[in-house]
């Protein structure tokens, strides 16, 4: 159970979008808490700002009485707690939009509501919590789009090549261009429980292409290696769209840490050191 202050009621699914970062909501989110239990009984968080304005004293410490109160005996407590919550409200299951299911939840005070995404799994961000200005929530279809910096036919994507920085690039989103960046064939990899996903060569380790970045579970344990030139997109319907900045900063910093360099798996000797070493004849391939 959690505290009754703060009763979690299941997201409609026509809510589903606002425990992500898309649409016009966007202008009345104050921003997001993403977290993991680590081992299963840890807790970690991350905070990103979305409108910095709308942080005020009161909102912060609310979060914290309400992050507090479902942490003490709720769904935040550890992992086996969420897994038993979860499989107690069936009918809070989301569609896969961040590639694996997860549960849509909701919390209302006075002045905010908070949309809660719950991903019971290790090995992956566990909850995401989306903080709202109720007033401005409920004016935001009245409420013109932000602009964007892009045109309607390009996006912005970070590209990732072996052994150099992250670049962030303006490009058009047809395959024949997503093609020639990964220089073949496409592969969608679907890592993250934002919305994006990773767009990389379908043959990049049959075809022996440079390593180029390590995929790292929520604890940073590597569990597989990416070769080749990729790039990292976001997710709109079924569409590929751009990276919102607070994502390119993320994915940035994230995988400028995980550049793998080749690494000679021999050192030869040097028969000026050992001049005991003698050379064998009839062995064509020696040196």
């Amino acid at each position: 159970m959690s505290d009754e202050r703060y009763p979690l009621l299941e997201a409609a699914t026509d809510e589903e979008p606002l425990s992500f970062s898309s649409g016009v909501e966007e202008q009345a989110c104050i921003g997001h808490l993403r977290g993991d239990f680590g081992s299963g009984t840890e807790f970690w968080t991350t905070w990103w700002d979305h409108q910095e304005a709308l942080k005020d004293q009161a909102f912060k410490d609310e979060l914290d009485s309400v992050v507090n109160a479902l942490r003490e005996d709720g769904p935040l407590k550890d992992l086996g707690s969420m897994e038993r919550f979860c499989r107690s409200h069936p009918k809070a299951r989301m569609s896969p939009k961040a590639g694996t299911y997860y549960y849509g939840f909701r919390v209302d005070t006075a002045k905010h509501r908070y949309y809660l995404r719950f991903l019971p799994q290790q090995r992956n961000y566990n909850f995401y919590i989306y903080c709202y200005k109720t007033d401005k929530l409920e004016r935001a279809a009245d409420l013109p789009p932000r602009e964007e910096n892009v045109s309607d036919k390009t996006i912005k994507v970070l590209v990732v090549e072996p052994m150099k920085p992250c670049e962030v690039r303006e490009i058009s989103h047809d395959l024949k261009s997503l093609q020639g960046i990964v220089g073949g064939g496409i592969e969608m990899i679907y890592p993250f429980t934002d919305p994006a996903a990773i767009i990389c060569n379908a043959e990049g380790k049959n075809r022996n292409l440079s390593p180029n970045r390590l995929l790292c579970d929520s604890r940073g344990n590597a569990y597989d290696i990416l070769c080749g030139t990729f790039l990292i997109a976001g997710i709109r319907g079924e569409n590929f769209a751009s990276l919102p900045d607070y994502l390119l900063h993320s994915y940035k910093a994230m995988f400028d840490d995980r550049r793998l360099f080749a690494i000679p798996l021999e050192v030869p000797v040097s028969q000026e050191k050992h001049p005991e070493h003698k050379k064998k004849r009839g062995t064509q391939h020696e040196r």
